[in-house]
């Protein structure tokens, strides 16, 4: 036999077992005081004889996660602590096939409130919602392994949902870390179509808006904002969660993108009138997502401008006239131009992100009036707006790339950019030509940019809604 092609054959039985997909398998179990959750992993482990694992640590502005990850029990080698608490070392035969079993807990006794941190397990009594950031285990350098994910024994009258019960083809182990998981005995579980596709909502809590209403403007917003970019849809899944102990007074929402779909939280005030858009920017990161790691530096890109795609979607739905448009405009307006964060260096509200409030907001609000900005120095010189770029943009790369994005905007804006940082600055804004904006006028008073909305149709704030 030829040397090289033995050599290729013994390599080979290596190189399958490399690629075996890692199971992961999320089994709850009930218990007296709140449900137990194990989750199991079964990998090949490496071809030294050891591999370690990299547990939740630090996201959203949470460390210390591998404290709520413990229990361990391992078959096929044997696990023990490195000098870094988040990371385990397994010892075991080379490529030896490992079940490793670990329990996940919540630090917490009470129920979510106002204050909430997403990355903390909420396991309560008759419900839970994990994100998968703080509970699942990846093997060291193993992000892009390929996975598999399934749920295991659950408690009697419990329904459970995630993301991954209908998987991208290409699911990897990052991707199941990056995922959503949520059940309860009271879940509701709710159907839309749109296309030949299926958009599942997984529903915890009692609303001031019914179930019904959540789902129908979800099914519209998606249906849009897959149309504004030329997208094909794709089986997507919304979850709800309560924040149950909130202060008399309190009002808070919000979400987060996963691996195939978005998570959403809310105090029960939560008002209808705010839940179409913040599905409109949820499902927006469906494309506007981080091409590699959280920067707070760069979320101008994609949550600015996917405050300003999902404007746009909420005209186009209906769900928003010209004049809400205005007024939405205007809270932004003043907000960043009242806001310390202009004081700030971008070094320093990217230290802060997490902490301050004023920091955190202000790649928001900057981001999306750079959009407004160049959206209307596009249409002045003739061109259909922002839109049509973003959506070439998408369908020639990603736009979470912010390098690309950056480099397709100055192609077709050249200085358009600048122009606009320039114009956000604290002196800029009080310099705000006053017909900068298509369809109205901007007057400054007392150093904040106000717009109003010219009487009569305007066509750049307008489009077709497309049916589901």
């Amino acid at each position: 036999m030829n040397p090289l092609f033995a050599m290729v054959l013994g390599l080979m039985p290596v190189a399958a077992r490399a690629e075996e997909p890692i199971q992961y398998q999320l089994s709850i179990s009930a218990a007296e005081a709140a449900p137990r959750i194990t989750v199991t992993m079964t990998l090949r482990g490496d071809a030294d004889g050891t591999t370690e694992l990299d547990l939740p640590s630090n996201w959203a502005g949470s460390d210390g996660l591998w404290r709520n990850v413990g229990g361990w029990r391992v078959r096929g080698g044997t696990i023990s602590d490195t000098a870094k608490p988040e990371v385990k070392r397994i010892r075991h035969a080379p490529h030896a096939r490992l079940t490793i079993r670990y329990d996940v807990t919540d630090p917490d006794p009470l129920p979510p409130g106002a204050d909430y941190h997403k990355a903390l397990p909420w396991i309560e009594r008759d419900w839970i919602t994990l994100h998968g950031e703080g509970v699942i285990v990846i093997p060291s350098g193993g992000e892009e392994r390929p996975a598999r994910f399934g749920w295991g024994r659950l408690p009697a009258g419990w329904r459970v949902a995630s993301d991954l019960d209908t998987p991208p083809a290409d699911l990897t182990a990052n991707k199941v870390a990056t995922a959503i998981f949520i059940g309860g005995r009271d879940l509701r579980l709710i159907e839309r179509r749109i296309g030949a596709t299926s958009l599942r909502l997984a529903l915890l809590g009692q609303w001031a808006f019914t179930d019904a209403q959540l789902a129908d403007r979800a099914q519209a917003v998606i249906a849009a904002e897959n149309a504004m970019l030329g997208a094909s849809p794709i089986p997507f899944l919304v979850t709800l969660t309560p924040l149950t102990q909130p202060r008399p007074t309190s009002l808070s929402y919000g979400g987060t993108g996963r691996t195939a779909g978005f998570a959403l939280t809310g105090t029960p005030n939560m008002p209808f009138r705010d839940l179409p858009r913040l599905l409109g920017h949820e499902y927006a990161h469906r494309w506007f997502k981080s091409t590699g790691d959280d920067d707070a530096n760069g979320y101008w890109l994609t949550e600015g401008f996917n405050d300003w795609f999902s404007a746009q979607a909420m005209l186009r739905t209906g769900d928003w006239t010209a004049a809400r448009w205005a007024e939405e405009l205007n809270a932004v307006l003043k907000r960043h131009a009242t806001s310390p964060a202009l004081a700030l260096t971008a070094q320093q509200r990217f230290d802060r992100f997490w902490t301050d409030q004023a920091a955190s907001q202000f790649p928001y609000d900057e981001g999306q009036l750079t959009a407004t900005i160049l959206d209307a120095q596009l249409r002045a010189a003739g061109q259909p707006g922002l839109l049509p770029l973003l959506a070439e943009a998408n369908r020639t790369g990603s736009l979470g790339d912010r390098a690309r994005v950056e480099a397709l905007i100055e192609r077709a804006v050249p200085g358009g950019l600048a122009r606009a940082a320039a114009w956000l600055t604290r002196d800029g804004l009080r310099q705000l030509p006053a017909g900068l904006l298509p369809c109205g006028t901007i007057a400054v008073e007392a150093g904040v940019p106000r717009f109003t909305l010219a009487p009569g149709p305007c066509p750049a704030l307008a489009g077709p809604a497309p049916a589901p």
